[in-house]
């Protein structure tokens, strides 16, 4: 059996705390947002792609799952709802294999509203953060986030 010595003890403690809060405040965030978008008939995971829709209009799939880094089989579903929602629709451009995808109408109708209702809750999951503060903390998670994908590449 390994011996841990107390300072390795506790920074085995902090490390793990650090990890379960980074998760926690994740899904409470992505929690309160769903509650907080709830009237829109859309999730935060939605959300999340119905914005990339809105500033790269004729994305393709592949092109959304890069954007959020996950596989695009992943995101199949969620554009399946959102397109039963009326909310987005696939249209093959210029003979591509890939369909693009386009915001309807009626989406583009509310997306200013969705969007207030969203940038709401950021600021409020925010405000006791200065913006040195926010920096710091983003410039951190990117670290964090670079070490993970050079040790599993």
């Amino acid at each position: 059996m390994l011996a841990i010595t107390k300072s390795q003890n506790n920074r085995l403690y902090t490390d793990d705390a650090l990890i379960h809060s980074l998760h926690c405040t994740i899904r409470i965030f992505a929690k309160t947002l769903n509650n907080s978008i709830s009237d829109f008939d859309i999730y935060s995971s939605e959300w999340s792609i119905l914005k990339i829709v809105k500033e790269h209009e004729a994305i393709s799939q592949s092109e959304i799952a890069a954007f959020l880094d996950i596989e695009p089989a992943a995101i199949s579903k969620t554009l399946s709802r959102l397109e039963k929602k009326g909310i987005i629709y696939r249209q093959r451009l210029n003979n591509n294999k890939e369909k693009n995808i386009f915001l309807t109408e009626q989406a583009k109708t509310q997306y200013d509203q969705l969007a207030a209702v969203v940038e709401k809750h950021r600021n409020a999951a925010l405000q006791s953060l200065s913006i040195e503060e926010r920096t710091t903390l983003h410039n951190l998670i990117k670290k964090i986030y670079a070490d993970i994908e050079k040790n599993n590449a």
